[in-house]
Parts: C-alpha cells; sequence; structure tokens
C-alpha cells in the first residue's frame, strides 16, 4: 500500500496533521472555589503537554490530621499510614511524578501537576473511604428505644418545638398517616417519635423529612440519646436524600455494630456501568480471607437486608442478600456520575485513612528545578540541537539535511503522541526524548554508511540507496526493539521517574524508527523521482576510520587492566563510603522565606551553594518572592534546627540581615526512598532477563549474555564514577543512569548485528577476524553518533546550570565506558563464551586467536 511516493507522502502528511492537532491548546470548564466560598465553573486554556512539577510546578496542598471529627490515640502513627494511602491515590489518579511529603510530625505536604480539575483532587485526597458492610436491624430495636430517648429528652428541656416546625407535611402524612397528626399534635408529646418514621419497605430503615435531618441528626447524636440504644445496634445516616411524595427525605438505618466485612480485605475495585440501567456501579474483589469472611457472614444472613457504608453514610437503599457472597460483589450508585464512581473505585483500592485529614494550606508551587535551571536547560537544549544539525549537515551534506528533516518530524511526532497519550512531561521524561534522539541520529547514521559502503562498491545511486536500508534495517529494528523491551519493563516494574523516562522513551523510540525508515526513505524516493539520472548522491566526503583495521580483540588483556584499574577502587570506594544521596531520596529541612518581589530562584542557589548547602532545592511559593527551601547540612540529614541554621546563614550572606522573613522551618521526609530504589533495581535486572531471552531468539544466547556483562559492567563503572566524584544522587542523576544503560546497549547491539552479518558472509574466516572486522566496519558509525551525543552533552555541561550540570556529567562517562564496553569487552567476552561452548555446526566458522586476515595488515593505521 505505500510502495508508491503518494501513498507514503499521504501517510507523512496525515500523521503531521494528526500531531499538530494533538498540539493545539483547547479550552476546557473546570469548577473552582472562587475568593467568595462559592464554587464557580471556569474556562481555562488547556495545554496539550502536561509539565511535571519539576518543569512548571503545580497545586499545594497542606494536610494535618482532622482532631475535630476523630481524636487519635498514635497521630504520628496514623500521619504515616495516610502518606502511604495518599500516595496509593495519586498514582491511582493518575498524576506523574506527584511530591507527597511529611513535614515535621503532624503535616503532609501534597504536591500535583497537571491537575485539570482542582476540587476533584481535593476531594480524592480527602476523602476517608473506609467501606464496611453491614446487616440492618430487624427486631425493632429502634421502635422499643424511642419512648425512653423521648422521655429523657424532654427530661433535658429539649421541647417538640422542632417537631411543630417540621410539621404534618405529606412526607409525615404519608408515612404516618393519622398517627403521625397526633403525635405533632400532642402537647408535650413525642420528639423524635414526631420527627422519625420507620419504613415499610425495609427493616431497620426510617425516614425524616429533609428540612428535620439536621435537628434529628444532633439530637440522635447526643450521648445521653445514644446511650439508650440496644447494644450491638448503631445508627447509620443515608449519603443522599430521596423524594417521596414530592418532598424530600432523609433515611437512616439501625444496623449491626459489627461489620461483615471491611474495605481492609479490599484487593481490587472497578468502576463500570450497569447494563441493566446503565447507572454507574463499583465492582469490587476481597481478598481470600475477607472473601471466606463475607461468604460465612452472607451466608448466615440470606434473606436479610446489608447495608453498604462507606465513610459511616449508608450508599443507596440496602439490597437483600439473596445467596451466599464470596469475594465479589458491586456498589450501586444511584445519581452519581461514571466520575464519581470511579473516584470512589481508586480510593476504595487505595484503602482508608486512618483519620479524617483537614487541608490547611492551599496554593501554587513553583517548579522544583527554578525557572533559572529550566531556561538554562533550554537554552543548552537549542545549542546542542545546532550542533547536532551542523554535525549531520557538515558531515553528510544534502542527505544529512535530510535526516535533520526527518528528526524534525520525529520530535514533532513525539509530542503529538504524548499529547495524544495525556502523558507528564518531567527531566526524566526529557532524559528519555534525549535518549530517543541519539537513536533517532544513530538509525540515520548507520542508513547513511551502509549507503556508502554500497557506492564504495561500484552501484548506482539508486540501488546504493535501497541496499544501504535494506542492510541496515536489521541493526536499526534490533537495536531499537531491545531498548523498547527494557524500557516496557522499566515501566511495568519501576515508580515515579522511572515510568516517566519509560513511556517517553517507548513513544520517541518508535517515533525514530518510523522517521529513519520510512520518512528518509521517501525522502531519498522523492529527491530520485525529481532527478532520475542522478550519478552522484550527496552523501558528504569526509569519513572517519574509513578504512580502519585495528586488532581490538588483541588489545583485550590491556583493557580488562583499565577495567580493573576502573571498577576496583571504584567499587571499593562505593563499598566504603556509598553514595551521597540528594534530599529527594534522603528528607532534610524545609524552609519556608518572604522576600523581595524581585527576589529570584537563582540567586539564592547561588548564595545557599556558596555557602556548602549543595543541592538545595528551591521553589516559588504562591506570590512572587515566597520561596520554599529544601536542604540538609552535609553527608547525614543533620538536625532540623542545624540545617535551617546554616540556611538563614547563607540567606544573611546572600540577601542581607533583614532582608527576607522566616515562616515555617520544620524537617521533611524524603520525596522518593527506598521503594524507588529497589523498584528501579528489580526492572533493570528483569529488563536484563528478557533482552537476553530476545538477543537469544534473533541472535543466539551467546551474544545476548555477552551484551548483558557489557551493560552490567558500564552500571557498575557509572556508579562508581558518581561515588568517586561524589556527586549526588537525584532524579537528575538517575535518569542519566537509566539514559546510559539504553546507550550502552543500543551501542553493543549495532556492533553484534554485523557480527551475525559477516558470520554468514565470512564463512571461512576465524571467529577473531569475524569481531575484528565488525567493529572495524561499524566504527565511523561509532564515531560520528557519540560525537553528536558529545555536542549535546557538552552543551548542557557548560549551559545547562548546575541543576543539570550532574546529568551531562554521568552521561559524558556513560557514553565512554559504552563505547569502551561494546568494542573492548562485549566482544571479548563473546569470544571467551564462544571457546567454552562453541556455537552451532552451521555457523561454519571457527574460533582462531589469530589477527584479522585479509589485504590489510592487522595493525595497520587507519586514516582519518
Amino acid at each position: 500500500m505505500f510502495l508508491t511516493l503518494r501513498n507514503r507522502l499521504i501517510l507523512v502528511g496525515v500523521l503531521i496533521a494528526a500531531a499538530i492537532l494533538a498540539l493545539i491548546p483547547r479550552k476546557q470548564t473546570v469548577r473552582e472555589l472562587g475568593a467568595d466560598g462559592v464554587m464557580h465553573d471556569t474556562s481555562i486554556l488547556r495545554q496539550p503537554i502536561k509539565y511535571g512539577l519539576d518543569l512548571q510546578g503545580g497545586m499545594h496542598l497542606a494536610l494535618e490530621l482532622d482532631q475535630s471529627k476523630q481524636v487519635s490515640a498514635d497521630p504520628k502513627k496514623d500521619i504515616d499510614l495516610a502518606l502511604t494511602v495518599l500516595r496509593k491515590r495519586i498514582d491511582e489518579f493518575g498524576v506523574t511524578e506527584p511530591v507527597i511529603q511529611k513535614v515535621g510530625d503532624d503535616r503532609i505536604v501534597v504536591e500535583l501537576a497537571g491537575v485539570a480539575d482542582p476540587e476533584r483532587a481535593r476531594a480524592i485526597v480527602q476523602k476517608s473511604a473506609f467501606l464496611e458492610f453491614r446487616i440492618t436491624d430487624k427486631t425493632g430495636a429502634l421502635d422499643r428505644a424511642l419512648p425512653a430517648m423521648d422521655r429523657q429528652l424532654r427530661a433535658m428541656g429539649v421541647s417538640t418545638a422542632g417537631a411543630a416546625q417540621a410539621g404534618p407535611s405529606a412526607v409525615s402524612q404519608l408515612l404516618g398517616g393519622d398517627s403521625a397528626k397526633k403525635a405533632d399534635s400532642t402537647t408535650g408529646g413525642a420528639i423524635l417519635a414526631g420527627l422519625v418514621r420507620p419504613s415499610q419497605a425495609t427493616p431497620g430503615e426510617y425516614l425524616v423529612a429533609e428540612t428535620a435531618f439536621p435537628r434529628v441528626d444532633s439530637l440522635l447524636s447526643l450521648p445521653e440519646v445514644k446511650r439508650l440504644l440496644p447494644r450491638g445496634v448503631e445508627i447509620k445516616w443515608s449519603a443522599a436524600k430521596e423524594s417521596v411524595g414530592g418532598d424530600f427525605v432523609r433515611a437512616f438505618y439501625v444496623v449491626d455494630e459489627q461489620s461483615l466485612v471491611t474495605g481492609a480485605n479490599l484487593v481490587d475495585a472497578r468502576a463500570e456501568l450497569d447494563p441493566l440501567t446503565n447507572g454507574p456501579q463499583v465492582t469490587f474483589e476481597l481478598d481470600r480471607a475477607g472473601g471466606r469472611k463475607f461468604g460465612e457472614g452472607t451466608g448466615r444472613h440470606v434473606g436479610d437486608f446489608m447495608a453498604i457504608v462507606l465513610d459511616g453514610r449508608v450508599q443507596g437503599r440496602p439490597p437483600v442478600i439473596q445467596s451466599r457472597i464470596e469475594r465479589n460483589g458491586r456498589i450501586t450508585l444511584g445519581g452519581k456520575t461514571l466520575q464519581e464512581a470511579q473516584d470512589l473505585a481508586l480510593t476504595l483500592k487505595a484503602g482508608a485513612l486512618p483519620i479524617p485529614l483537614a487541608i490547611v494550606e492551599s496554593g501554587q508551587v513553583g517548579a522544583s528545578l527554578g525557572a533559572d535551571s529550566i531556561r538554562a536547560g533550554l537554552l543548552a537544549g537549542v545549542i546542542g540541537t545546532l550542533l547536532v544539525i551542523l554535525i549531520m549537515v557538515g558531515y553528510y551534506a544534502l542527505s544529512g539535511v535530510l535526516a535533520v528533516l526527518a528528526l524534525g518530524l520525529y520530535l514533532l511526532y513525539t509530542m503529538g503522541v504524548l499529547a495524544m497519550l495525556d502523558a507528564t512531561l518531567t527531566l526524566p521524561g526529557l532524559a528519555g526524548i534525549v535518549l530517543s534522539i541519539g537513536i533517532a541520529v544513530d538509525a540515520n547514521v548507520l542508513i547513511f554508511e551502509r549507503i556508502r559502503e554500497e557506492l564504495r562498491h561500484g552501484k548506482t545511486v539508486r540501488l546504493s540507496i535501497d541496499e544501504g536500508f535494506k542492510h541496515a534495517l536489521p541493526a536499526i529494528t534490533d537495536s531499537s526493539l531491545a531498548t523498547v523491551i527494557t524500557a516496557f519493563l522499566l515501566f511495568q516494574f519501576g515508580t515515579g521517574p522511572v515510568k516517566g523516562f519509560a513511556v517517553t522513551l517507548i513513544v520517541g523510540i518508535l517515533a525514530s524508527l518510523f522517521t529513519a525508515l520510512f520518512v528518509t526513505r521517501t525522502f531519498y524516493m522523492l529527491w530520485l523521482q525529481r532527478q532520475p539520472a542522478m550519478e552522484h548522491l550527496s552523501i558528504g566526503k569526509a569519513t572517519f576510520f574509513a578504512a580502519a583495521n585495528y586488532d581490538f580483540i588483541a588489545m583485550r588483556k590491556w583493557a580488562y587492566g583499565v577495567t580493573a584499574a576502573v571498577l576496583i577502587p571504584g567499587l571499593l570506594f562505593l563499598a566504603v563510603k556509598g553514595f551521597d544521596y540528594s534530599i529527594e531520596f534522603t528528607g532534610g529541612t524545609m524552609v519556608q522565606i518572604a522576600a523581595a518581589p524581585t527576589t529570584e530562584a537563582g540567586t539564592l542557589r547561588a548564595g545557599l551553594d556558596a555557602q556548602g548547602i549543595k543541592g538545595a532545592e528551591i521553589q516559588q511559593f504562591g506570590s512572587a518572592g515566597n520561596f520554599v527551601i529544601r536542604a540538609r547540612v552535609g553527608e547525614g540529614q543533620g538536625t532540623t534546627e542545624a540545617t535551617a541554621q546554616a540556611v538563614k546563614a547563607a540567606l544573611d550572606a546572600t540577601l542581607g540581615e533583614g532582608k527576607y522573613t522566616v515562616g515555617r522551618v520544620a524537617a521533611v521526609s524524603p520525596k522518593v526512598g527506598g521503594e524507588l530504589r529497589t523498584q528501579a533495581l528489580l526492572a533493570v535486572l528483569t529488563s536484563f532477563l528478557f533482552v537476553l531471552i530476545y538477543l537469544a531468539i534473533r541472535f543466539e544466547w551467546r551474544f545476548g549474555l555477552a551484551a548483558i556483562i557489557a551493560t552490567a559492567h558500564d552500571i557498575l563503572a557509572t556508579l562508581a564514577f558518581i561515588a568517586v566524584m561524589r556527586l549526588e544522587v537525584s532524579l537528575v542523576v538517575v535518569a542519566a543512569v537509566l539514559t546510559m544503560v539504553g546507550y550502552s546497549l543500543n551501542d553493543t547491539i549495532i556492533i553484534f548485528d554485523r557480527v551475525r552479518e559477516n558470520l554468514k558472509k565470512y564463512q571461512r574466516s576465524g571467529f577473531v577476524e569475524i569481531l575484528n572486522r565488525s567493529i572495524n566496519e561499524t566504527l565511523p558509525r561509532s564515531v560520528l553518533t557519540h560525537l553528536t551525543t558529545l555536542a549535546t552533552l557538552l552543551a548542557l555541561a557548560i549551559f545547562g546550570g548546575q541543576v543539570i550540570r550532574p546529568f551531562s556529567l554521568v552521561m559524558f562517562f556513560g557514553v565512554f565506558t559504552g563505547t569502551f564496553s561494546s568494542v573492548f569487552i562485549a566482544a571479548p567476552v563473546l569470544l571467551l563464551i564462544e571457546k567454552k561452548w562453541p556455537g552451532p555446526a552451521a555457523r561454519g566458522t571457527k574460533v582462531s586467536a589469530a589477527g584479522p586476515v585479509g589485504a590489510v595488515p592487522s595493525r595497520a593505521k587507519a586514516t582519518v
């Protein structure tokens, strides 16, 4: 279908239009709480790409335990439990990389980026979500207790005014008949009995006029009245009013004090539409213990009514238990929307808060990276991009121009897909895009180098282009798919920034595959159509290592020595000193300050850095001049007081004494802790296993094992580098390590793909010669690809600012060690494996210790 140039151009054009449409800002109506305390519908311009807290800031909420609703026996334990529940809820809510952090011993700070509906977010954060299933009372316990309750109220001096005010309305007449009129008109008679009407439909259900609901609730809540309620039962109000006979009533239910089961046994909850009523419902699943307990309880109460109680309110009319219910059930939500059902499902799934939370502070925070770092990063990105363009066009001439155009479309497609996925872009996500840009450049370099090889063999321009794409295809697809597998597993098992990195990497690689293999090929077809008699292709004359014939395998012992010299001291240093984790991982001290409106985050960061407070996080908080500073002093976390004093001293030196005021000072917990480290390690190990399986299928298991060993070497070397250089392990550094892993694996697979090809082409050659030949043939590609990558990293290192600089330093080292391991670790390890476990006889090769054989001497110098 896409063999013709016309159809290919149509497809490229359609995808361009779709990406542009996805990137056009759209208007959206959200409900917000106004200054008058009333909810208002506000129209906002929703940006197509959401940015994370590190890039644009977002919504800030400070929550504390609401002691007015419940007295906590152990507030510290409750706040820790609430922290865990909130993290689960926000993850389910779909906000990427939020900040959920304990401040002091009594406060939780939640910061969310890209939230279109702030009120919905507040409701989800505050909802208790405690679920219970209780049997309604069928013994008439409340009927027997009402006279005693009325006598107690009269003794307390409570009048029947409330009953008279409620009046013998249509509701009371409908529900109570003549007895209701009599009760309402009796002087000094019934109080509660005059307001409460037993339902004829459901045992344990009582109806109250909506106008009398507040009074009845307050009377039933009096300790002297509650004491008269029979033992073993409780009163629970319905969550919503309902219309009866044209008037609104509110139901309450007398239910067993003991629950059949609670939401503590819940393992899953999903929002659905009831196929019969088309109304929203939440289906749930209990764990084995909960299912067994629920089955036993419902089995004893077949034919009885069961109230579904959420946060102390009965949800809908209690259903009749028709038969034994075990692990699966549903909650119908009459009058609710599907979004409300979805919110209920996610809060149930995340678990109940141990105690209600109250929002004590609400506002907006600026980007955690700081506006100065973002400006510097953008400048570095522009300069790096210009350097890549200059290198590609300077080296490959007009063919390089085609590659640059394809890279432009790659960026458009990538951002368009991210907008369609409603993704949130963060710094680790940008790292994923940087890696995929490198892979996109690499794909074009592979194609161009293959075309050059075919042209040197004397083939025509058209045939050289066809053969170049054909021979480059396996290497490009193998390296890209192996990286996609790694990214998918990072997403599956990772958390927070690891997931953000994985999403953008997957999208970017797929876009780079399309632009390199399809779009660049389409540009060449268009070029050839305009010049069908072309005899010379403009693909550049400069060559790096075009005639290289080095004996790399012979140098393997020297390479092992270099590896040992780097790894052993580095790992020993790491074992003794460990990592210097940033405040994101260790926690520290939060200091809120208010300074002059013209004060900038960059000024504060430079001042703190000059006073030895490294890695401080500075965010604008609310209006200009107000900042939140998160910092720590020394190797450890230090004390809150010591850190606060150090920050104040640095601010005195930077802004001047009395030029600012300090607000809240408190200890803050880590933004990310052991969970991220454990999940990231699990993701990397799992990705290694699956890459090994993939390479075993596409190549042989020997190739996969050698590639994994080389990549593991690069990870260990990079971690040792981070420890020796005493770089703070921040989320920026984590993103750099993940990016480095992708580069290393990609580089190794490119060489191994050429080894596989040469094994078929030179079946009489020894295995050592095959390895050397393959490394030499891919050397031009390696030099140019890494040159473009290093150009970008150089721009980041020089112009990116001190927050971005650690990323470029780790990547600088990673690119060098990745290149080194692909040549001097992966290939020699493959040789060792081949000697120990020779490949299949069908390979037609033998392992030889000799150097490369051929027309060119093995030690010949390559020309540049």
